[in-house]
């Protein structure tokens, strides 16, 4: 049995687990190979499409995909399907996508009995599944460690929380912050403490990454360090929350800020920071 799994789109915050899981399970565990794409996306979302199509040509049995909303439905407004149902979304633009298994995006010990489930769909085995369960469960607490960030002229980022684990994308945002003195500051608090923060505006969000978004801008909003934000938004992929966008309009931030697209050139949006920080 062999399951693909992904290494960006939150993978940092659900595979611990999975993977330990996983090869308890004695399942083997294939991982995305980095493959060019020409397809008219973003560049999140080609790398994020490069590892489904990787994955698929390495003939794996399952996708495991995650559930970046942890079961929460919008009542209202329209959102992004690539936010609120990824795995649908996959499988209308890639023929033949495997079989997937969605599991939440987050650690708790809530998931313990879908991972039972799991387990003993892969292996038909009760047994294996339920001590490969004991081993491992202890990492369903998995604790939240801050980024370890440094440098001078720090912007705080403020974006869907998918966008924060693509090493890929923020690479070349902080060389284009460097290149002009700047730095990249993430909001340094765990994903629920962010949501309750984004609560505390009283937007009426309801989706778990459009309250994680709006408690970035509230919490760097307000931390003094951070001496200018940049708000990344994608109206198509990866929207920011339109009662956040409205909110920027009618009480900007009170230290200089962007907003931008996910293609945007880093270094033009640095030099306008730049300049209005006097850097």
């Amino acid at each position: 049995m062999r399951v693909g799994v992904l290494n960006s789109w939150l993978a940092n915050r659900y595979l611990p687990f999975w993977e330990a899981y996983l090869r308890a399970l004695e399942v083997e565990i294939v991982r995305a190979e980095e493959e060019a794409i020409n397809l008219p996306f973003p560049p999140p979302i080609r790398r994020l499409l490069s590892q489904i199509f990787s994955l698929k040509s390495q003939g794996v049995d399952f996708l495991l995909l995650p559930d970046t909303q942890l079961g929460q439905e919008a009542q209202k407004g329209s959102s992004s399907p690539w936010l609120v149902g990824l795995d649908a979304t996959l499988e209308q633009l890639v023929p033949g996508l495997p079989p997937v298994l969605v599991v939440p995006a987050e650690l708790s010990p809530e998931v313990a009995g879908l991972a039972a489930e799991i387990g003993q769909n892969l292996t038909q085995n009760p047994m294996l599944a339920r001590r490969a369960l004991e081993r491992t469960k202890h990492l369903l607490n998995a604790s939240y460690s801050p980024p370890k960030q440094s440098g001078t002229h720090p912007i705080g980022l403020i974006a869907q929380p998918m966008l924060l684990c693509d090493t890929h994308w923020l690479t070349a945002l902080k060389a284009g912050l460097a290149a002009h003195g700047l730095s990249l500051f993430l909001a340094d608090k765990a994903p629920a403490k962010l949501r309750q923060e984004g609560a505390h505006l009283e937007l009426g969000l309801e989706l778990p990454t459009d309250l994680e978004a709006a408690g970035m801008h509230r919490y760097l909003s307000r931390l003094g360090k951070v001496e200018g934000l940049l708000y990344v938004h994608d109206a198509e992929y990866l929207p920011l929350p339109t009662p956040l966008r409205k909110l920027l309009k009618k009480a900007p931030p009170p230290k200089p800020w962007r907003i931008v697209g996910l293609d945007a050139a880093w270094g033009q949006v640095a030099f306008e920071l730049a300049k209005d920080l006097k850097v």
